[in-house]
């Protein structure tokens, strides 16, 4: 006989079936859920910079996506600084000035002057 019968005994195994099976898959859910915000922190450890708000998502390809785009962009802003420093900084010591005292009582008379 088959074993999807409608008698009661057999309806009964079915849904103790079913709902052993939905159990598991919620067990196995949740543990899915754990494992991707452990990979989300993992993830945000490796760069600081970046921003946990921007590493979003609900499944492994949804995570990864934005963590990349939120890599990039944390890579664009780094390069943008190192321009911006780059370009702010004299190169050889411009800022020197072309006479330097020569003697101690010099030094101090020029620092006393400055004030």
């Amino acid at each position: 006989m088959d074993e999807l019968t409608t008698g009661e005994s057999g309806g009964e195994d079915v849904r103790d079936e079913l709902a052993e099976l939905r159990e598991r898959l919620a067990e196995r859910e949740q543990c899915e859920r754990a494992a991707l915000g452990r990979l989300r922190e993992a993830l945000l450890a490796s760069d600081p910079a970046i921003e946990p708000e921007m590493v979003t998502g609900e499944t492994l390809e949804a995570i990864e996506r934005s963590f990349a785009a939120a890599k990039l962009a944390a890579n664009r802003m780094r390069e943008s600084v190192r321009r911006e420093q780059a370009a702010a900084v004299p190169a050889g010591g411009a800022t020197r000035s072309s006479r330097s005292p020569q003697s101690a009582i010099e030094k101090i008379r020029a620092g006393l002057g400055a004030r």
